[in-house]
Parts: C-alpha cells; structure tokens; sequence
C-alpha cells in the first residue's frame, strides 16, 4: 500500500502511542481522523500537528463503548476527509483496574465492547464502504501479555482481540488485509498507583534492557502496512519476556 494520499482512521489518537501512529502517517502523506473520548484539548493539538504536514485531519469524538458511536464515528470520518478510511488503526483500549474478584459485569461488558466490539465495528464499515478496486489495511494494537491479575477483563480481551485479528484477516482477504502488534512495555500506565516504581527487572528487558519506544511502534505500523503479504499476522514489538502482573 502507498500511504501518501490514504486516509486513515486512529482511534485513541489523541496522547500517547495513538498520537505517535497517527503523526507518523501523517508524516508519510496520509489524512488522518483523530479519534478521542474525553481528551478533547489533546486531540485537537494532535489534528493540528498533523495539518502541519500538509494533510487533512479532524478530530472526532465518539465513546466506543456504543454500537451507534461506532458507526456514526465511522460515517463522520469518511464525511470530515472526503473518503472512506482506507487504514484503521485500532489502537482505543479499556483497562479498567479490577482484580478478578472485584470485576463487576459492567466492567467485563465496557472491556469487551471496546476493545473487541468497536474494532470489529468499525472493520465492517471499511469492508461496506471501500470501493472499486480500493484495499484496505487493518492494524489492532494488542498487548503482548495475554493474562493480567490486575486487570482481569483487560487480560481477556487481548486474547479475543487476537482471535478477532485472525478472524477479520480469513474474511477479508484479499481486499482487506489485518494485522496486530503486540506491544511489551512502551509507557508507564496512565493510571499506576505507584508512578516511578519500575514495572520490569532489567534481566527481562533483553538486550535493550529498556522500555520500547513510540517510534519503534510507529515504524512497525508503516511496515505493515506496506507490505501487501502479510496478513492475519501477529508481529510482537518487546525487547523481551515480560513478567506476569501481580
């Protein structure tokens, strides 16, 4: 795929490794739709610097956590840029802090609906709405660490989100091709009660012996998403093994 000229939606565009992706395709010529919930002031400093490029952007917010959000989020997207998203980035996460004792239906249910639900969601708007012989490329950005004591839902849904990768990829080829990255630590958490206390021993960090970084992320993303054979793939971005979650 070129992606110069592309258009792309991001969802969680507006701080952290969202950011990073979306600035990064903007950087190679792509108009991007900056998804947001809450963070409003951030995204729309994200759709400025991403103008800055040169492209079109717009920032969009939507609560995933809603079928209709979903697919009105889909539709203002392609009326905002002028074009069907021939990217999707869904990088949007629930990671609601639960042991598995404390998880309430509720928190399982928001778990499930946005980090599984709206992904595919939003694939059936891009397989409906791209045309002729346009091609889509799909990314879900997925933790590497599939069981999170902590985060009891959060753990399960990265699993369903890898199934729902594979599943996306055998149904919409070869029109659509799906991948995920599996990220080890990149950022400390947004809501970690013990901020500054480190969350790996340097012996499992690998040879960098250190966290990744947003550009690492970033430059996974582009490779995939200019390689045409590589579909139903799940490419791991981590210097090593990561320990389980206390």
């Amino acid at each position: 795929m070129q992606i110069a000229g592309s258009t792309a939606l991001v969802t969680g565009a507006s701080k952290r490794i969202g950011r990073a992706i979306a600035l990064s395709l903007a950087e190679n010529g792509c108009n991007i739709a900056v998804h947001y919930l809450s963070s409003r002031g951030e995204a729309e400093e994200t759709r400025d610097a991403i103008r800055g490029f040169g492209v079109r952007s717009q920032a969009i917010r939507a609560d995933l956590e809603s079928p209709d959000e979903c697919v009105r989020l889909w539709q203002e997207s392609i009326e905002m840029l002028g074009a069907a998203p021939n990217i999707l980035i869904n990088n949007a996460s629930a990671f609601r802090r639960a042991t598995f004792a404390k998880t309430t239906a509720g928190d399982f249910d928001h778990a499930i609906a946005v980090n599984v639900r709206a992904p595919m969601l939003l694939a059936q708007g891009m397989a409906r709405d791209l045309r002729d012989a346009a091609t889509g490329k799909i990314v879900n950005i997925n933790d590497r660490q599939k069981v999170y004591k902590s985060r009891f839902a959060y753990g399960i849904t990265n699993a369903a989100m890898s199934g729902l990768t594979r599943s996306l990829a055998a149904t919409l080829a070869p029109t659509i091709q799906v991948n995920e990255l599996c990220l080890g630590p990149i950022l400390p958490l947004s809501d970690d009660p013990r901020p500054g206390t480190p969350r790996m021993s340097p012996d499992t960090l690998g040879p960098s012996r250190r966290m990744g970084q947003l550009d690492e992320v970033s430059h996974a993303v582009i490779s995939l998403l200019e390689n045409d054979h590589i579909n139903g793939a799940s490419l791991v971005v981590d210097g090593g093994l990561s320990l389980l979650d206390k």
